[in-house]
Order: structure tokens, then sequence, then C-alpha cells
């Protein structure tokens, strides 16, 4: 099922901008957003660290916000009127990023997908872990594993 036309990465970037006040401040452009992939950047300087890399809590920031920004384009494109929201997380920090930010999300297979909708469809409610990586050129920089719950609205 391919939405992207009215879900994609302009409807994310205005629903970014409008709900999340953070990420103004931090430059965060949604670069791609379909059924296929979801890449959300940002630029070094105003979330870089006293070392001139990118901030640890900046790089998170991003990753969970990549999670959010995939979940709810996820329920909107399916007409589920839900909140997203992160339960829990992990991530590891490999190498230091020293230059734009950009998060890439691992789009879950179709397995957990329909375990995921189900859920929702069952008890109102789901959960869908979701992994997101950054790079520095080539080499794997940061792996964010989030678990993101959704709950139908009343």
């Amino acid at each position: 099922m391919d939405l992207a036309g009215g879900f994609g990465a302009r409807y994310l970037q205005e629903r970014i901008d409008r709900e999340i006040m953070l990420a103004k401040p931090m430059g965060i452009i949604v670069e791609a957003a379909d059924e296929t992939a979801l890449v959300l950047r940002a630029p070094l300087a105003p979330n870089a660290n006293h070392k001139g890399t990118a901030f640890g809590g900046s790089l998170y920031s991003l990753a969970v916000l990549t999670g959010w920004a995939w979940m709810t384009r996820f329920l909107a494109s399916r007409k589920l009127d839900a909140e997203a929201v992160i339960q829990e997380s992990s991530m590891r920090f490999l190498v230091p990023v020293h230059g734009e930010m950009r998060a890439c999300i691992a789009i879950p297979g179709a397995a957990d997908i329909d375990k995921f909708e189900k859920m929702l469809q069952r008890a109102a409610r789901g959960r869908i872990r979701l992994q997101v990586t950054m790079h520095e050129g080539a080499r794997l920089a940061t792996v964010f594993d989030g678990l993101f719950a959704a709950a139908m609205r009343r």
C-alpha cells in the first residue's frame, strides 16, 4: 500500500514543526518519507558538543523523532486515529559524528507490521520495535532500538 502522496516528506515536516518544539532549534529536516524509507537529518552546528562533534542528546533526540515520524506516518496513512509514543529504548554510540546527522529507519518487516495492526484492531493499542541508524561516512555511528506504542483515541 503506497500512500506516500498524501503522507510523504512534506506532511511529516509540517507535523514535526507543529508538534515537536525541539525540532526547529535542532534544524531537523525530513529528507525522505514513503513506504520504503524514512530519513531525517539535522545540521551539526546547532547540535554540536564542546568537542565539535554531534551531541549525544541530539543524536538520541533525532533517533527517537525518526521512530515517532515512522509511527505517525504509518498511522495517518492507514487512517488510524491513534497517538504514538516511545515506550522504551536503548542506543549505542559507536563513533563520533563530525558532520550532518542523518537518521535512517529500518522499515519493519511485513510480519511485524501485520502483528502491530492486529493488536491495534483487537485491543485499540499496539507496540512495534523500530531500529534507527546513523553513519559517519561509511562507518556505523549509532544504533537506536526503540519500542514504540500506539493507542487509538476515543
